[in-house]
């Protein structure tokens, strides 16, 4: 008897929920929320994809084409638990580019160093579940370099409500891109995930940055979940000494007990550590590995 063949095809914008059920049920952490998963689906450069055998739906993956770089992201990966030996490599390279193009150069995917026993749910982290490495390695995929997820506990007893003015009244996008752009070999993230984090955050309104002298200094973005403040941006000029004041009163506007940034460089760290102290916080941080396909 002939085995079964696995049919791969796009999801269109309205099929999502599909995508939705898949994730929630067949990923280590699902999703952050319904709201923010959606948002992230519906974004006009995400790609989902869905694997069935049978008329039965195993997998997909989702990708995100990074217009400004001219790379794309892996930013899940769904096999369900009796067909990952099988079929998981199937899956995920059937959604991938067979060759390098214009738009296209290579595919980035961030995969944590050790199973974890906690992390924010899709798109709060784009993280691959953590049994994906090993696929990924036989694909072609190589270690880059290391990021790592940041956790501040806080105390929100202690927070107040400040907002500050020198924050733009509308956020500079396009200068925020150049300081991003600029940035980006110092702090470690020459990557595609930082451009879908800036992406991402723009189209939900959660982006804020300052500008001085028409240059802009700082961009960051929050976005609150239950009593947790989700900064998957941040990226200061040095000019911008107060930078972790700036940041630790943006915080203070709401009250939460902990402040997560899914995606930090090794250029990052001090800026973070300076903000941490500015909150009163207890920090902890653990490591993931940037992985990466050249086309």
């Amino acid at each position: 008897m002939a085995a079964p063949i696995m049919f791969n095809r796009r999801l269109s914008k309205n099929e999502l929920e599909i995508w939705m059920e898949l994730i929630k049920n067949q990923t280590e952490f699902g999703y952050l929320n319904r709201e923010q998963a959606s948002s992230f689906l519906n974004l006009e450069d995400t790609i989902s994809f869905v694997s069935s055998v049978e008329d039965e739906i195993i997998g997909g993956t989702v990708i995100y084409r990074d217009r400004t770089r001219l790379g794309m992201i892996l930013a899940s990966v769904v096999t369900k638990n009796e067909f990952r030996e099988t079929v998981a490599y199937s899956i995920i390279k059937s959604s991938l580019p067979f060759f390098k193009t214009v738009a296209i150069r290579d595919v980035d995917a961030l995969v944590p160093n050790e199973p974890i026993q906690k992390r924010l749910g899709f798109p709060g982290t784009l993280e691959l579940d953590y049994w994906t490495r090993e696929v990924l390695e036989r694909i072609g995929f190589e270690e880059q370099n290391k990021l790592w997820n940041y956790t501040i506990s806080i105390n929100a007893d202690k927070l107040g409500n400040e907002r500050d003015k020198i924050w733009d009244p509308q956020p500079n996008l396009e200068e925020a891109r150049n300081l991003i752009w600029d940035s980006g070999k110092a702090i470690g993230m020459t990557n595609s995930f930082i451009w879908a984090a800036f992406d991402f955050a723009a189209s939900q309104g959660k982006l804020r940055t300052i500008t001085l002298k028409d240059s802009t200094k700082l961009v960051t973005s929050i976005c609150l979940f239950n009593r947790t403040a989700i900064i998957s941006l941040l990226i200061s000029d040095e000019e911008i000494t107060t930078a972790p004041k700036l940041i630790a009163r943006m915080v203070r506007e709401s009250v939460v007990d902990n402040v997560v940034l899914p995606l930090v460089g090794k250029g990052q760290s001090n800026l973070i550590e300076a903000v941490s102290d500015e909150l009163g916080g207890a920090l902890k941080r653990r490591s993931m590995t940037l992985m990466r396909r050249n086309l």
